[in-house]
């Protein structure tokens, strides 16, 4: 992204942060002539400024560098930021980055506008792990309710969604796209950027990357050629470009088009996937991309994705799933597939697994055992409340029989359900990954598929559990659906 460096008076910022702090939010605003503001910044005794700038036309200006406090956001006034509410004595300027959207009178902020500022939310929450998430990227009127800043007209929320981080440029290196009707290429990737040239129904255009910009009927991404400039995906032959990412780097060298000859089917069938609300930072995972030919499928033993995300989140291990497929069947994406964190917990094996394949986690809770005071209630295993034995804690009754299965494996009687909404989420992820990845869309034969077997599973290619490699896990055993995921050797 280019930014374009101004600085401020040096009495408008102060040089550091003090008291040990560091950024863990960012704070948006928005002016109505950003010249006139700027002036403020630059000249001494406004005591006035704020770290980053969008423009109208979209330009990103600085005025003061994020390890330094900009005076943005220091007046408190009955505040509705949960963090700024557990820091009742604390300046919010010590902790917080502030980005200023200029928007005039009645105009808003325009598409590009909100393209750029989603693109710089991501940048800076991977520099400093800071969650992309609403309490911790905060309207200026959550913490000083007086202000009506940056109002309505920006919505958070779409700015959070849209705040996916744009894959390696080499990932892309050498694709090529077809373009299904005349096309605009514009010098930025909302319908009033620019024109540049239109490009005829029929050709091919050579892809530099491609980014999230204004979104044209329900499809948010466009293309960036080699010249920098930017079409919309929607009218070409490949409109989600994630089917687009290499897997394996010894095929960009080669003329493979595996992923761009998928199949439109299995790229229409993939789920609608949250890529900034659980999203590791950079660092919390290996950015090698390994060859991929193996999906493995965990439980969290947890009641939500929130829970898991939050275990992973900060852990030196650099342990997660790429994915996360939460008890309502959204599905988020922790990082790039394409590239690895440890989930399967293999001694002695170097990870060798945990590179080669894609880890999904299911939030479920895992097995229920009958509680000790009354059979006829399942619990879940936290203890209860001051107590330490296991399985404390109420799942269900026995009569919601929909909550769970009654199924004997590896010691346990009992496991909770998975939803309909969820498996349905699981099973189009899974169609959606083989396809992209060239990973056979199979499970292990019967007689394997809920068994640990080392040897069958060294070289095994496809769909597999988590107990086909720990014989202390039951995540996913036989209580799951396997045959609602539509793969002819589903085991029932």
């Amino acid at each position: 992204m280019q930014i374009d460096w101004i600085g401020c008076a040096a009495d408008n910022f102060r040089p550091g942060r003090p008291g040990g702090f560091r950024p863990d939010a960012i704070v948006l605003h928005s002016v109505a002539d950003l010249v006139q503001a700027e002036l403020g910044y630059r000249n001494g005794g406004s005591f006035v400024s704020t770290h980053y700038a969008i423009a109208g036309d979209g330009r990103v200006r600085q005025y003061v560098d994020e390890k330094d406090t900009a005076f943005h956001a220091g007046f408190v006034v009955n505040p509705s930021a949960a963090l700024v509410k557990q820091r009742p004595n604390g300046n919010p300027n010590y902790y917080t980055i502030g980005i200023v959207l200029e928007a005039a009178a009645g105009r808003g902020f325009s598409s590009e506008q909100r393209a750029v500022c989603a693109r710089l939310l991501r940048e800076i929450a991977d520099r400093w792990r800071i969650a992309l998430d609403a309490e911790h990227v905060l309207p200026h009127s959550a913490i000083r309710a007086s202000a009506d800043c940056p109002g309505a007209a920006l919505n958070v929320a779409e700015l959070l969604a849209a705040a996916v981080p744009e894959p390696e440029p080499a990932s892309l290196a050498g694709k090529q796209i077809g373009l299904l009707a005349n096309v605009k290429l514009r010098q930025a990737p909302a319908l009033n950027g620019a024109l540049v040239k239109v490009l005829p129904a029929g050709s091919r255009v050579e892809i530099g990357g491609f980014v999230v910009g204004e979104t044209v009927s329900g499809n948010r991404y466009w293309y960036r050629d080699l010249d920098g400039y930017f079409f919309w995906a929607g009218a070409s032959e490949r409109p989600d470009p994630n089917a687009l990412l290499d897997t394996d780097p010894a095929s960009r060298s080669t003329t493979d088009t595996m992923a761009v000859s998928a199949p439109a089917a299995a790229i229409a069938s993939a789920p609608a996937i949250n890529r900034s609300r659980f999203r590791l930072p950079a660092g919390q995972y290996y950015s090698e991309r390994p060859h991929k030919d193996l999906i493995v499928l965990h439980f969290t033993a947890g009641s939500s994705a929130k829970s898991a995300f939050d275990t992973w989140n900060g852990d030196a291990g650099r342990i997660g799933a790429a994915y996360l497929v939460d008890v309502d069947g959204i599905v988020y994406e922790v990082f790039d597939p394409a590239q690895w964190a440890y989930h399967l917990g293999v001694q002695g094996s170097g990870g060798r697994h945990d590179k080669r394949s894609i880890a999904i986690e299911i939030a479920n809770v895992g097995p229920l055992r009958p509680a000790a005071d009354n059979p006829d209630i399942l619990n879940w295993w936290p203890s209860k409340r001051g107590e330490t034995a296991p399985f404390g804690t109420k799942y269900c009754e026995l009569s919601q029989t929909e909550k769970y299965r009654k199924h004997s494996y590896r010691g346990e009687h009992y496991f909770a359900s998975f939803p309909a909404a969820q498996t349905e989420s699981i099973r189009r992820l899974l169609e959606d990954l083989c396809a992209r990845f060239d990973i056979p869309r199979t499970l292990p034969p019967a007689t394997k598929q809920f068994e640990r077997d080392p040897d069958f599973f060294q070289n095994y290619s496809g769909i597999a559990s988590h107990v086909n490699f720990r014989q202390d896990k039951w995540d996913i055993g036989p209580a799951f659906d396997w045959p609602a995921l539509q793969i002819p050797n589903a085991r029932v």
